[in-house]
């Protein structure tokens, strides 16, 4: 058993994190400046409505329990974890068999046998999500795809426009972002020339698709023996510094595992550590002190040139 992280697209101006995989949720709303990004007010809970039928596609599809004691809820930025009952230190949490994550190896053979080394494992998995995607209701895995956040959700510097970006050219977090606009575009041209022979498989795919598909793996996969994988129920959980839980990788049982670090009552949020974080990858998303720290100077100089 070894320790999954997630696959952080968090950039952040502090030195580059230890090399274990590990994914962030983005669960802020949109692109614009927002006085509500710094407000750290407690979270909110609410019920999923759609939680109970999600969990019950997704233990069918498995042909397993994946938890009995965590109900998916809604925050204020968006869906959560939380207890349902009582839970003990020491208790699994969750358990989602390798069986029902996406991975690279999920590619149709014709297509997987195309792409060299040279694309990594993230942009491999992007594919995956946008052939589900294109599928629509045909998919296999449309309950969870449908949990993807939408393109005007994605809270990426990589979705900003020419005049957004103008605004912090003075910052690191805007050369960084056009290095890896680049390296992404590189990417998917790359994999265009592959994909294009297979118009059956694929309609027409654009940058900005590549890069949507490319944002939801970067900020929601988790480092396996497969590379990257998409854990749906465990890439609900938010991360945390001050908690001690870490999802767990068992080759030998072939699934993915939380267990609790210590009691929780019900309605408490589930969150799984921030410091299992791994290396940053291809994708820029500033981090709220980031914003507040680069954009907010020039939003507020802004405001009074306006006045």
């Amino acid at each position: 058993m070894f320790l999954a992280a997630r696959v952080t697209n968090a950039w952040r101006f502090q030195c580059p994190l230890p090399i274990i995989s590990h994914c962030l949720n983005s669960r802020l709303p949109s692109l614009v400046y927002d006085a509500k990004l710094y407000r750290f007010n407690k979270l909110s809970y609410s019920l999923d409505k759609e939680s109970d039928d999600f969990l019950l596609w997704l233990e069918r599809k498995a042909g397993t329990h994946v938890s009995s004691v965590l109900s998916i809820g809604k925050s204020s930025y968006g869906r959560a974890l939380y207890a349902s009952k009582v839970i003990r230190n020491g208790d699994c949490i969750l358990r989602v068999p390798y069986s029902v994550q996406l991975a690279p190896d999920n590619l149709p053979h014709e297509i997987k046998s195309l792409l060299t080394d040279e694309i990594g494992h993230v942009s491999k998995l992007a594919i995956v999500v946008l052939l589900e995607m294109k599928l629509g209701k045909h998919s296999d895995w449309v309950p969870y795809i449908n949990c993807f956040p939408c393109l005007m959700e994605m809270h990426s510097t990589m979705f900003w426009s020419n005049d957004e970006l103008e605004m912090i050219r003075q910052s690191s977090l805007y050369h960084e972002t056009i290095r890896q606009k680049s390296l992404v575009k590189n990417e998917f041209l790359t994999i265009k020339n592959v994909i294009e022979p297979f118009s059956d498989i694929f309609e027409r795919i654009t940058f900005k698709d590549f890069v949507h598909a490319y944002a939801i793996v970067s900020s929601r996969a988790w480092g396996s023996i497969r590379g990257v994988s998409l854990i749906p129920f465990a890439d609900f959980l938010n991360h945390d510094g001050n908690v001690k839980e870490f999802l767990l990788n068992d080759d030998e049982k072939q699934l993915s595992e939380v267990i609790a670090a210590r009691d929780y009552c019900p309605g408490e949020q589930m969150s799984v550590s921030g410091h299992s974080w791994g290396p940053r990858l291809n994708l820029v998303s500033p981090s709220t002190k980031a914003l507040r720290d680069t954009m907010g100077p020039l939003l507020e100089r802004k405001k009074w040139l306006e006045l």
